[in-house]
């Protein structure tokens, strides 16, 4: 079974989404986290949306890897 859940993470320190770079740079170190799919990036909004599947791909493991690549994030 592979429900998937919506999940909208918004940046929230120092560093922002500032350009198309930033945005790509998430979408592909967040989608190589088995189970993520759907990655969106906004640099107007500043939020980072995508599906996990309930039950997998834990939330505090996206976090943490947005932690790495300089992101400060909180639920949407």
């Amino acid at each position: 079974m592979s429900d998937k859940r919506d999940v909208t993470l918004k940046v929230v320190g120092d560093r922002t989404i500032h350009c198309g770079g930033c945005e790509n740079t998430i979408k592909v170190s967040i989608s190589r986290i088995p189970g993520v799919e759907q990655v969106q990036a906004d640099r107007n909004s500043q939020l980072i949306r995508f599906e996990i599947p309930t039950g997998e791909a834990e939330l505090a493991l996206v976090k943490a890897e947005l932690e790495t690549i300089g992101y400060e994030v909180e639920l949407a």
